[in-house]
């Protein structure tokens, strides 16, 4: 170890000495099924007289699916080592890796780490870009169990799935992959679905929670429960709303007084950073919880930022932006930059719930909650113009009003 630390890199690459790498076709989907096989056998060949001379066996199905790659001196070496393993094709044309792209066939990306309270969102089917929760990491590490709104119609057009043996009305949002007819999204109701699915509905009891099983489906506290392959869903960049998190919330009408945002956090780890130079932020989580400092850089993951509260004030740090938020005071002057479809409005500050940040719009005079990642200090006013003879936010009165037909001045 300590000899390879003076080595350059370039010396490090692979070579023409090296073992090659041959990329084979396989059955797509079966990618890491066939690379266990080729261990299994190159376990049950190892004291014998005909071992399998081959280096490594990889996949990298999330990127290059329907490829297996095998790395050998000779591709012979590989014919022997595939020879009666299931959904691989070694009959067809290899394809001999140039020793070139070999780094990059070879180089792992860090995926972010799913846990629960992690947010995903679907990538097809029904429930394409709606946002899930996972409640647990399955055994695989293949599978999670996901929790999400459901989108039911209870037998009035658009369910895809009637075990009554009536005939099935057309799928709206099948293979057209149009999504405009598809139900909306709501907590299941237990009244809807015995009104023409009785003998398909049936209810236990786990402690406090509501669980009922409907169609096949298992349904707990009007939420979807689901166990899903990693690859039907999207892990990453999942951005989720203020509008789509409070659908998740257990407490309160509006859906604002159990929102995890530390679950929040988690899935924005490997998200872009929407901090910007000049954002005041401080720091909710991790040992230097509390402080707050505006920001002079941003790179990659991480903030750089002068101290302005804490212990360190005066000083320059550096943290990662997962445990940052913006930092707002009431009648500061803001505008929403993205994550809500409130994007674009401006307004005044009017109060702040640890992330969550509430202002009333310039122009409709509306209130408007959002997350304090998804607002800048503004300048500007919405659709107000400038250089008038008064400011925005002054106090006027009104000297005359004129209502007309009434006979009243």
């Amino acid at each position: 170890m300590e000899d390879s630390q003076v080595v350059p890199r370039r010396l490090l690459l692979p070579s023409v000495n090296d073992p090659s790498i041959w990329g084979v076709k396989c059955k797509p989907g079966k990618e890491r099924e066939i690379v266990f096989s080729i261990l299994r056998k190159q376990e049950e060949l190892a004291n014998t007289k005909a071992p399998l001379q081959i280096t490594s066996a990889f996949e990298r199905g999330n990127t290059m699916p329907g490829y297996i790659y095998v790395e050998a001196k000779k591709q012979a070496d590989v014919m022997h080592a595939l020879q009666g393993v299931s959904f691989v094709y070694p009959m067809t044309k290899m394809i001999l890796v140039p020793i070139k792209e070999m780094p990059d066939l070879l180089f792992v990306m860090k995926k972010a780490e799913i846990t629960p309270g992690t947010w995903v969102r679907f990538k097809r089917g029904k429930y394409q870009g709606d946002l899930a929760q996972v409640e647990n990491v399955l055994a695989s590490g293949l599978e999670v169990k996901i929790r999400m709104v459901p989108r039911l119609d209870y037998g009035n057009g658009t369910d895809a799935d009637d075990p009554s043996g009536n005939k099935r009305k057309r799928n709206p949002f099948g293979k057209s992959g149009s999504l405009a007819g598809r139900p909306p999204q709501r907590l299941f109701s237990e009244v809807e679905a015995r009104k023409n699915h009785a003998k398909y509905l049936s209810q236990a009891s786990q402690g406090l929670k509501k669980v009922f099983t409907y169609l096949g489906d298992e349904y707990e506290d009007g939420y979807y429960i689901k166990d899903v392959k990693l690859n039907l869903i999207q892990t990453e960049n999942v951005n989720p709303t203020l509008e789509e998190v409070s659908k998740f919330a257990s407490g309160g009408d509006d859906g604002t007084e159990s929102l995890d945002l530390h679950a929040l956090a988690q899935s924005l780890k490997k998200t872009v950073s929407t901090y910007q130079v000049g954002d005041t932020v401080e720091v909710y989580d991790g040992e230097q919880n509390g402080l707050v400092g505006r920001a002079v850089s941003v790179h990659g993951d991480i903030v750089t930022l002068d101290v302005l509260e804490g212990p360190l004030k005066g000083k320059r740090t550096e943290v990662p932006f997962k445990g940052l938020r913006k930092r707002f005071n009431p009648g500061d002057h803001v505008k929403v930059t993205g994550g809500s479809r409130f994007r674009d409005e401006v307004g005044m500050v009017l109060r702040i719930n640890e992330d969550r940040v509430t202002l009333i719009s310039d122009i409709g005079m509306t209130e408007i909650t959002v997350f304090s990642k998804d607002l800048r200090e503004a300048s500007e006013s919405g659709g107000m113009e400038t250089g008038g003879k008064y400011d925005l936010h002054d106090l006027v009165q009104l000297e005359y009003v004129f209502m007309v037909g009434t006979g009243f001045n």
